[in-house]
């Protein structure tokens, strides 16, 4: 019982809070009861109900279950705790009879027992309280070293995406002005091309001149027709040259073939859809973030890995197996045998609860702690078994069972780990997952399965 619903042990003032204790008188006092105890009774011994205000229960030496308020003078060995006579009743209802079934007996019975399990404590205490300084001081460095830890990581990728954001922002001002200076070159001619449009007026005239002159050549002064000659020469030229200046600027469908190298950008784009990924938690017990990076070279790729099974944690249980993997796409399966390598494998076909072989030529096999992939040699046919019953969780494998894991494979050790004596699958053909010549029964520790996206 907590302190602030304990009330005062005058039948005058039941209702209302208590703020001491006595431990001479057994009561408890409200502020009514207070000043008049303190003056009657000043050598009793109080306790401050407040300033107790964080301990559960003041001990009283009285039976607090059910407000009994009555001296605890019996002990119950079933429950280890003391009680009252009330409680040890026979009569049951109305808050009496608690521990009628319960092993009874006297304090003093129990005094030597009690006195002697004080003396084995008293040596844990004094071992604990020796060892406590240096696990605090442990503790506070372990704190220290991860703050430090973080603060670097946080400068590190500050760091990076500065440097991304500054080679961007100057790769981009470059191409911008590769870009305009190419449009330059290009529209060199903008003024002359403008000239086009008085063009079709001055094409008329020297036409309608030439035939003027044409049909009546010996009335012309020889000098007036050779100026309108020249005249029309020189149209005929500017034409030319604007029409070439045209079919120049008609060449260019788009500016887009001017930009420089393209392929960067592509290179550009794929990255921006993996920053996503730098820097991602993995949610392992088995491995850690190292060990995913050797395992994203094995895949060729920049992966996430998202928890959806663990048999440590979701219990070793077939069926929220199936419940939490079946139908997803890519999956990687981290095993961790009892003293052995940690091994596992990766398909890319989906785990279903069924009886049924499936073809996968992405599926591969690995031993993380030895550092090397066993990967499909002449089939991919058949090479992930699945299982409808608890029996097992997944099988790599056709004839052989090349990596299997037991269907309650925390407790046995039916697990198995073979080579691939028919020769197809997976290049397991004269050494198994642990790098043995012959089939290996195993126990699992813990494996986990996540979702590769």
């Amino acid at each position: 019982m907590e302190n602030n619903n304990v009330k005062c042990s005058s039948i005058n003032h039941k209702e209302n809070d208590a703020i001491l204790f006595c431990q001479d008188c057994k009561i408890y006092m409200c502020k009514k009861c207070e000043s008049f105890h303190c003056e009657l009774f000043q050598k009793h011994t109080q306790f401050n109900l407040k300033s107790n205000k964080e301990e559960k229960q003041l001990f009283t030496g009285l039976c607090m279950e059910n407000n009994h308020f009555i001296e605890l003078k019996f002990f119950c060995k079933t429950h280890n705790k003391l009680c009252c006579a009330e409680c040890i009743t026979k009569i049951k209802g109305e808050g009496c009879g608690q521990h009628t079934d319960c092993n009874i007996c006297l304090l003093k019975d129990i005094k030597d027992e009690k006195i002697n399990k004080l003396n084995d404590n008293i040596k844990i205490l004094e071992d604990l309280s020796s060892n406590i300084k240096d696990s605090i001081k442990e503790m506070k460095q372990i704190i220290e070293k991860i703050e430090e830890d973080k603060d670097k990581l946080k400068l590190e990728i500050q760091n990076m995406f500065t440097k991304i954001r500054t080679l961007i922002n100057n790769k981009e001002d470059e191409i911008l002005l590769q870009i305009d200076n190419k449009y330059e070159e290009l529209y060199t001619n903008k003024d002359h091309i403008i000239e086009t449009e008085k063009l079709p007026e001055k094409i008329n005239k020297s036409l309608e001149q030439g035939k003027i002159i044409q049909n009546d050549v010996d009335k012309y002064k020889l000098s007036l027709l050779i100026n309108d000659c020249l005249n029309i020469e020189d149209n005929i030229l500017n034409i030319n040259k604007i029409n070439k200046s045209i079919k120049k600027f008609k060449s260019i469908q788009n500016l887009k073939y001017f930009i420089p190298n393209r392929q960067a950008f592509q290179q550009i784009s794929e990255f921006t859809n993996t920053l996503k990924y730098i820097y991602s938690y993995v949610d392992s017990e088995i491995i850690n973030a190292e060990k995913f990076n050797q395992i994203n070279e094995w895949l060729g790729g920049i992966y996430n890995f998202f928890l959806k099974y663990s048999a440590k944690n979701n219990g070793c249980n077939t069926d929220v197996f199936h419940r939490n993997c079946d139908n997803i796409n890519n999956c990687l399966i981290i095993c961790k045998p009892k003293d052995n390598d940690i091994i596992g494998g990766f398909i890319s076909t989906k785990i279903l609860k069924d009886d049924n072989f499936y073809d996968d030529d992405k599926a591969f096999l690995f031993n993380l702690t030895k550092n090397f992939v066993r990967r499909n040699k002449k089939s991919h046919l058949k090479a992930i078994r699945n299982f409808s019953d608890s029996s097992n969780f997944i099988r790599f494998g056709n004839s052989c069972n090349v990596f299997l894991l037991s269907g309650n494979c925390l407790n046995d050790n039916k697990s198995y780990a073979d080579t691939c004596g028919c020769d197809t699958n997976y290049d397991c053909q004269s050494k198994n997952l642990f790098d043995q010549g012959q089939g290996t029964h195993f126990q699992v520790e813990n494996f986990e399965v996540f979702e590769v996206i």
